[in-house]
């Protein structure tokens, strides 16, 4: 892994606290996590404030889910969780809204006032582009004054072009840590019943008839969406990326805690 732009050498050591979602498990003090029997990490002058930057995907296809609990529902419970947390920590977050194009830009501040505009907004706001791209987001941040920061992805990560979106992912990244958190639902990767039937795609909108009878169909399905996945596990692992899949099944906590 590659030292965050937080770790440098010569910092003071500042205090111990309780450990939150994102910090590095190599500053836990485990003579105090003992003590205490909850894990505390040791705090550094440098990185008493973190700006934690949220890209957050509300195409239509995040609208997508088998049963209540949609994609977009479990994004917005991850961001939630995510940016309170870091809240707590007086850190600041920020946030952009994408789908084809930037959205809606929220520049990092502290506080939970701030975490709840954001909350309101993605709740209460649908979207209707075509389809989602996160380079125009990518691009645009790159132009604003942060230079340091946690970058978090929260998209199904599915893109008409995801090596255009790699290449842009790196560029933001620079030396920052990148979490990528891709939501998906088990039925993406089946088809729900036998028979001749229509599929739309939500974010386009075109549709086409399938042959549910087929297994060939089931088999090309799982093809393109494997192909995809393997992608972007590669240039995660390649490029020091931490990425994890989450189902609209999943439990989140369980996933955050294994994945920081």
């Amino acid at each position: 892994m590659d030292r965050s732009a937080y770790k440098g050498l010569g910092m003071n050591f500042s205090e111990v606290r309780e450990y939150h979602f994102g910090d590095e498990t190599r500053f836990i003090d485990w003579n105090v996590t003992a003590r205490y029997n909850s894990p505390h990490v040791k705090v550094f002058e440098e990185e008493k404030e973190h700006v934690n930057m949220f890209f957050i995907d509300v195409s239509k296809s995040l609208n997508f889910g088998e049963f209540s609990r949609t994609k977009k529902r479990v994004i917005i419970e991850l961001f939630a969780t995510l940016a309170f947390s870091c809240s707590m920590n007086q850190d600041k977050i920020g946030a952009i809204f994408f789908t084809n194009h930037v959205v809606k830009y929220f520049e990092p501040k502290k506080g939970k006032k701030h975490v709840w505009a954001m909350l309101k907004y993605f709740i209460e706001t649908e979207h209707h582009a075509p389809y989602s791209d996160a380079t125009s987001a990518f691009t645009f941040f790159q132009k604003t004054k942060w230079k340091k920061y946690r970058l978090f992805l929260l998209s199904d990560l599915i893109f008409p072009n995801s090596k255009r979106v790699i290449a842009s992912l790196k560029k933001v990244k620079n030396r920052n840590q990148a979490f990528i958190l891709r939501i998906h639902d088990e039925m993406e990767n089946k088809l729900p019943i036998k028979g001749f039937y229509q599929l739309v795609n939500t974010e386009n909108g075109h549709s086409s008839w399938v042959n549910g009878f087929s297994g060939h169909t089931n088999i090309a399905m799982n093809k393109k969406i494997q192909k995809n996945i393997s992608l972007w596990e590669s240039e995660c692992k390649n490029n020091h990326f931490h990425i994890t899949s989450i189902s609209t099944k999943s439990d989140i906590y369980s996933k955050l805690n294994g994945f920081f």
